[in-house]
């Protein structure tokens, strides 16, 4: 709800709402190759107000499950954990499975459909499949159901999926996983449940694809990896003062470099202007060609409240302009100039349908001259000015991002094993050159060089040690 603390602004503050219609999604190009996965196919988490009468859904765990029931539960879970945990590895689609555990890791809850489409994978639209089973049996995932009774009664619509916050995956999966495997669905870090925060994680995660599908960008990135340490500390070579476990809800990484990290508001409040200022504080410490860094807020209210007095639209802006007055400046490297705002709505006007305010990502700024709506301008984020310093390999993280499960599976397809290396690379040990004789003469073969029947075909890695990631669609 809207903080009733505060009263609204007597002078008009807020820029003319956005209202232009928008394109269907398939009348749009995409970049998902697969229209049965695509926008069009999913169901629209905004617009179809799953989320009535609440923001959480209903979650089955596998401690539920194991519960003593007058009524038998569906026959495809009486398994054992151990049974299932064993199907996880020796069953079918296990570089599918991995990526999906990816998925999670960072973008916390994720619906059935945009499951599916992340990973190329329409078997995950279904709870009741074996990848799925196997995973929630084995207590690595939960899943829920919408708590609207009548998108629960739509098989298409119901499932959603999280993580559990439960030590299976470090104490029985992690072990038994190859390097480029954990690092696919962890990025290195430990596997986390995070914050359970439904409607905000599934919209979040849906803005996220939209963005991969229809946007020429380089990535796209989960909660998880939006940290402020990653976007402005240790992933620049640099420290910043008390990082503490702050992040945005994702980022969108243009193919030049540049950060957008986004964070999804429902309300304005006390926590929102202390978020807003924060990032205005670390804005203000990073300039723009060594970090590469800027922060769109999109707000998310209901849809019954758009156009109301319970719309968060014309708090948030508000809110955004207090901040701004203690960091005095306008300028493009300002906070004013790397803060924006839209609403969800601006991007997003209909079910399925894209504004051109989205595909060019634009968002407003306060960087006006002027009062009251001469305050703002209206500026793209696809044509933001960004120069890197020389020093700023600012295009790195487009490459690191195709080890990752968490991205969509047309941006990271094929073999990435050059960015990791092999594991004696890794050690740094050089291959072993073993040696042989024919007659008196020594002679040296090269590591990986057949010999015998197989002599000119070269021995390269097993696929478990390789970052080679394949979706069910690759020929």
């Amino acid at each position: 709800m809207v903080s009733s603390s505060r009263k609204p602004p007597t002078e008009v503050v807020t820029p003319p709402r956005h209202t232009a219609g928008g394109w269907h999604a398939d009348d749009t190009f995409s970049f998902n190759p697969l229209h049965d996965l695509g926008l069009s196919s999913r169901l629209d988490p905004y617009w179809e107000q799953i989320w009535a009468p609440g923001s959480q859904a209903v979650w089955s765990t596998k401690d539920i499950l194991d519960i003593p029931r007058v009524s038998p539960v569906y026959k495809k879970f009486h398994k054992s954990a151990e049974d299932a945990l064993e199907q996880f590895f020796s069953g079918k689609f296990f570089d599918q499975k991995l990526s999906f555990l990816g998925v999670l890791d960072s973008w916390r809850t994720i619906t059935a459909q945009q499951a599916s489409a992340f990973t190329g994978m329409p078997e995950f639209a279904d709870a009741n499949s074996s990848s799925l089973s196997s995973m929630f049996l084995s207590g690595l995932i939960d899943i829920g159901a919408f708590n609207d009774p009548i998108a629960r009664l739509d098989k298409t619509l119901r499932s959603v999926y999280r993580p559990t916050d439960s030590p299976v995956f470090r104490k029985q999966v992690e072990p038994r996983l190859t390097f480029p495997e954990w690092l696919h669905i962890t990025g290195g870090t430990p596997w986390h449940a995070g914050g359970q925060y439904d409607r905000h994680n599934v919209l979040s995660t849906e803005l996220a694809l939209r963005c991969a599908e229809y946007l020429e960008i380089g990535a796209v990135l989960g909660e998880k990896y939006a940290s402020v340490d990653l976007l402005a500390g240790t992933g620049l070579g640099k420290l910043v003062d008390k990082p503490d476990n702050r992040r945005a809800d994702g980022v969108i990484v243009r193919k030049d470099g540049l950060r957008i990290a986004f964070e999804l508001t429902a309300n304005d409040g006390a926590d929102f202007e202390r978020k807003v200022r924060r990032w205005a504080e670390l804005i203000s410490e990073r300039p723009l060609e060594t970090s590469g860094l800027v922060v769109v807020y999109v707000t998310a209210g209901h849809p019954s409240r758009l156009n109301t007095s319970a719309d968060p639209r014309v708090a948030t802006h508000s809110t955004l302009l207090r901040v701004l007055k203690e960091f005095p400046g306008r300028g493009a490297d300002s906070p004013a100039g790397r803060i924006g705002i839209v609403s969800w709505d601006e991007w997003f006007p209909a079910r399925h349908e894209l504004s051109d305010y989205f595909l060019n990502l634009s968002a407003n700024f306060a960087t006006g001259t002027g009062s009251g709506e001469s305050q703002w301008e209206t500026k793209s984020l696809m044509e933001f000015p960004f120069a890197p310093r020389q020093e700023f390999n600012a295009t790195a993280i487009t490459d690191q991002m195709k080890l990752l499960g968490q991205s969509p599976w047309w941006m990271r397809e094929g073999d990435h094993t050059r960015l990791i290396g092999t594991p004696l690379g890794r050690e740094n040990k050089t291959s072993p050159i073993p040696s042989y004789y024919r007659g008196y003469e020594p002679k040296y073969r090269q590591f990986g060089t057949a010999t015998g029947r197989l002599e000119g075909y070269k021995i390269t890695l097993p696929d478990r040690l390789k970052a080679q990631w394949k979706s069910r669609n690759s020929s």
